[in-house]
């Protein structure tokens, strides 16, 4: 594996929610010059098992020999499991089974999904939804519990998509989310400079 920093990054992450609403939480680093590549999610709703995410970090790395990525970072959704057991076994096997990919490998969670996220930027959210945030503690969104089924619940009729995802994304602001969320800040920092992601709340 290198050990440069790294431009170019591919995220692999879990499914389509966060392969439309990640290019969004990320757009600041742009300005950084770092180039988010692609997005990568299993098919058919898999599940991000070591063999998997092999697959598509292989399958990344070589699409494009002449300009691979620097990097790759594989995302994680925690959903209540403890997050150095969620990422346990990722972090053992990968790194063995991609030998031969000569790109930086790092690993970074949601805390307990991506939407937690959504609720750091609790101004921009309650502006979408038109509504209050209910009973939540939006200063610390990585300890709100089943915060996909909260935010459902919130939308009222409205069904909650890998769309809706996207549009509640586009219109939050990433340096807000940091701040309060670490488990935001610990996977931006780690697309942006290589470090690696925390793996204890």
């Amino acid at each position: 594996m290198r050990t440069d920093v790294g431009k170019r990054v591919v995220v692999i992450a879990s499914g389509e929610t966060e392969r439309r609403a990640l290019p969004h939480l990320l757009r600041h680093l742009e300005d950084r010059g770092i180039a988010l590549e692609d997005i990568r999610v299993p098919p058919r709703g898999l599940r991000m098992q070591p063999e998997m995410v092999e697959k598509l970090i292989k399958s990344a790395w070589f699409a494009n020999p002449r300009t691979p990525p620097d990097k790759f970072v594989v995302l994680v959704d925690v959903d209540q499991k403890n997050p150095t057991e969620a990422l346990h076994e990722l972090e053992t096997e990968l790194p063995r089974r991609t030998k031969g990919v000569e790109a930086k490998l790092l690993f970074a969670y949601a805390q307990q999904h991506l939407e937690a996220w959504y609720f750091a930027d609790a101004q921009r959210l309650r502006d979408f939804l038109g509504r209050n945030l209910g009973m939540v503690d939006t200063s610390r969104p990585d300890d709100i519990h089943n915060p996909k089924l909260h935010l459902k619940q919130l939308l009222g009729d409205r069904v909650y998509t890998s769309r809706v995802s996207e549009e509640i994304a586009r219109g939050l602001t990433p340096a807000t989310i940091a701040g309060r969320s670490p488990s935001f800040r610990a996977f931006s920092e780690a697309v942006e400079n290589g470090g690696r992601a925390l793996t204890k709340p």
